[in-house]
């Protein structure tokens, strides 16, 4: 089949499900750049409408003959048979997108995982993190239920994608963006698109990110959003842990999700910290942390243990 023919099957199935303002202005751009284009997908729109009839087939057959004039009716009918497999091919694919999906995904210590789920949509999971998806007709739902992820998601207004971090729901309906569950607060890293991000202990509360802009909400439901490179949060899929005024907090959270022991914070407060890790020094960071830091390592049988100085 040609490929202007699989073009159009492509455009027909995109413009019947998720086409948005942008989609729909390069269609046009496309329809309106050859005759063929227009005639092509003219005839899988009177397809997609004949196909309850018995006689659709036919009807086709005849109605494209009569705007390819010159063109043998057998040539046509050979080829109806393919645009009909693509059209159905690509039809399955986007009610396959659309249909329920429900999975549990889970990393170990020092692991990292890639997930494409069933939308087209992507995930990479950091170290020690488990969270579930669950698609319904109306919803893309994941809950974080520990650790952190970045999440690539296809655009689909008709069905937003939501993320329960515990102290926050996250909506968006196309971007890419990171989730980091820390055992005090929850931070949202944007790299593009626009998300949303709602309170869940503190009704009303809510706060709109742009690319490039980063918040945190704490136990008691409060946003604020940080001034820091959203960058620094997609670091790990890259082999690396950045830290950028980094609390003990956040540094142990981080650190365990790469060593067997995990790293506790002994008190509150403590100095904030620059530094970038690679994922393979992570114990070598540690040994070194007392050197460039007010702290005191502790090495305990079930835990390494930081104590503010």
């Amino acid at each position: 089949m040609s490929g202007v023919r699989e073009e159009a099957a492509r455009w027909f199935v995109r413009l019947h499900g998720e086409g948005d303002a942008r989609q729909r202005a390069r269609f046009e751009r496309w329809l309106a750049a050859s005759p063929e284009h227009a005639a092509e997908y003219q005839a899988f729109a009177e397809l997609w409408g004949e196909l309850s009839s018995p006689r659709g087939s036919e009807a086709l057959a005849d109605a494209m003959e009569r705007r390819r004039a010159g063109r043998r009716r057998h040539l046509l009918r050979g080829t109806l048979c393919g645009a009909l497999l693509v059209l159905a091919g690509f039809a399955g694919l986007h009610l396959y997108r659309q249909g329920p999906q429900d999975l549990a995904l889970q990393t170990g210590i020092a692991e990292q995982r890639q997930e494409r789920l069933r939308d087209g949509s992507a995930v990479s999971l950091n170290a020690d993190t488990r969270l579930h998806v669950k698609y319904d007709e109306h919803q893309r739902h994941v809950a974080l239920q520990r650790g952190e992820a970045v999440f690539e998601v296809e655009r689909n207004p008709d069905r937003p994608f939501v993320v329960d971090g515990g102290v926050a729901r996250v909506t968006v309906l196309g971007t890419r963006f990171a989730v980091d569950r820390l055992r005090d607060r929850l931070r949202v890293s944007v790299d593009h698109g626009l998300v949303r991000v709602d309170s869940l202990t503190a009704p009303g509360h809510s706060l709109q990110l742009h690319a490039g802009e980063v918040l945190e909400v704490d136990a008691e439901g409060e946003l604020r959003r940080l001034p820091l490179p959203a960058g620094n949060a997609f670091a790990f899929q890259a082999g690396r842990l950045v830290f950028e005024q980094a609390d003990l907090a956040e540094i142990a959270a981080s650190l365990s999700r790469y060593r067997r022991q995990p790293v506790r914070v002994v008190g509150g407060g403590g100095p904030r910290i620059d530094a970038v890790v690679q994922l393979g020094e992570v114990e070598d960071f540690l040994e070194a942390l007392p050197a460039i830091a007010p702290v005191r390592l502790e090495h305990q049988a079930r835990a390494t243990l930081l104590h503010p100085r």
